[in-house]
């Protein structure tokens, strides 16, 4: 494997649906390394796999025990990937590239239909000490066998807004808008050091041009008039925000010739309620 120097991710939430085509077509078009996928259980992997193989993508599914929970990764073959940690909301791999080592965690929490947003913003909380925990054990790891230290990548469905208090609350994923702040690394909350993480999703919402979100609603539970929501998130740690790569990230609203988007909304009965979104670092 001769490795990669800049990996090339997608995730799409694609709503139990078997997206083969649609995937495969976004793969090819933005050159995709790495494929993740939440509420997957209805997709046929392996006939997205060989479909691949036939344009010279060698993708595998990274998974330890198939537990038919949705979140799904797919890498290429130039990709060292390898499953690190499962649990019902998230997944978590290492990527070792040429340059770098990476920790990737793929989340789906709760909907705002089963869930309210202080109970969500709860489990945000939890994750998001989970995850400080695992990055210290790599950490160790890496130390031990001499490697690098590991970058951190969020991605997923957080079925909460940049703005919510799990995902910039300093208990939660304590995610800023500003890289310059996050280039601090941490700030201090009651005697207690807190790791920043930068969502760069803040600067493609309410834009003029584009899509201002990546999931579409006419009602809120409290009658707030949004419309337009920014669920699906990618948030990095500040080691990262020098190499990501702004022309390519963005919010992915047609594939070929299909328009994601109908009448200035979601194309939900023939797609996905989510749209997918890209990034790129190294």
């Amino acid at each position: 494997i001769k490795g990669v120097d800049v990996i090339k991710c997608l995730f799409w939430n694609i709503n139990k649906k078997n997206l083969v085509q649609e995937i495969i077509e976004s793969c090819l078009e933005n050159e995709i390394d790495v494929i993740m996928l939440a509420e997957a259980d209805n997709l046929d992997s392996q006939y997205l796999i060989s479909q691949m193989a036939r344009y010279d993508k060698k993708f595998t599914k990274k998974e330890l025990v198939p537990k038919n929970k949705g979140i799904m990764l797919l890498a290429d073959g130039n990709v060292k990937a390898h499953v690190y940690k499962e649990e019902k909301h998230f997944s978590v791999y290492k990527i070792h590239e040429k340059n770098r080592n990476y920790l990737l965690v793929v989340l789906h929490l709760a909907s705002a239909m089963f869930k309210n947003e202080f109970a969500r913003a709860q489990k945000a909380n939890i994750i998001s000490r989970t995850i400080n925990k695992l990055e210290e054990s790599c950490r160790n790891e890496a130390q031990k066998a001499g490697e690098d230290d590991y970058s951190t990548i969020v991605v997923g469905d957080f079925n909460l807004q940049p703005f919510s208090d799990g995902v910039i609350g300093a208990y939660g994923f304590n995610a800023v808008m500003d890289a310059n702040i996050a280039k601090k690394i941490s700030r201090t909350v009651d005697d207690q050091q807190v790791n920043f993480y930068f969502n760069p999703m803040w600067h493609l919402m309410g834009k003029r041009e584009g899509i201002p979100g990546t999931y579409y609603s006419y009602s809120d539970q409290e009658d707030k008039s949004f419309y337009w929501y920014t669920y699906d998130q990618v948030l990095l740690r500040p080691a990262l925000i020098d190499i990501f790569r702004w022309e390519e990230f963005g919010i992915i609203k047609r594939i070929g010739a299909k328009d994601l988007i109908q009448s200035g909304k979601i194309y939900k009965e023939r797609y996905s309620d989510h749209l997918p979104i890209k990034f790129e670092v190294g």
